[in-house]
């Protein structure tokens, strides 16, 4: 929870939240998933990785919101491996699939096993209560606007920020 202007400033995190107007937070990503938690007094942003996503990352900054009493009311997913470009199996699948269901699981535009990154992230929404997603960002590996590392080894990383505006 962030409650003044750079506080936690430079703190790596998977998620923050604020109800400050001020306070800019921001995620770090390539692959992995952006995600903005959209109050009436609130925001938060999320890293939402596989690894995050299994641990509950996207349900925990939810539940930061609803102790600042303000549970989101929309989310805006940004850029993220796609799909049909990300090639993942193994038991971090499974540990996926058993969280999120059998949606999480998919195949690549070449045939082999994939996840599917953006539902695994829409599933964790709606077990967190957020009914309204905006999802119209592309595929960081198909798309050369966006760092990926898995599709080009990028070591870049883009920034994802959200804040509220003084009233």
């Amino acid at each position: 929870m962030v409650t003044r202007p750079a506080e936690h400033a430079g703190v790596d995190a998977d998620a923050a939240v604020t109800a400050v107007p001020g306070c800019v937070l921001a995620v770090r990503t390539a692959d992995c998933a952006p995600v903005v938690l959209v109050g009436r007094r609130s925001v938060g942003i999320v890293h939402a990785g596989w690894r995050g996503l299994v641990a509950g990352v996207i349900q925990g900054a939810t539940a930061a919101m609803d102790d600042l009493g303000d549970a989101p009311v929309a989310a805006h997913l940004g850029p993220c491996i796609r799909v049909g470009c990300y090639e993942f199996d193994g038991p971090e699948l499974a540990d996926v699939v058993a969280r999120y269901g059998s949606g999480a699981r998919g195949t690549t535009t070449w045939g082999t096993p994939a996840m599917d990154l953006p539902a695994a992230v829409h599933a964790a929404l709606a077990e967190a209560g957020v009914g309204e997603v905006h999802d119209t960002s592309g595929c960081t590996a198909c798309d050369a606007r966006w760092y990926s590392h898995r599709a080009h080894g990028d070591h870049g990383r883009f920034a994802t920020t959200a804040w509220l505006e003084e009233a």
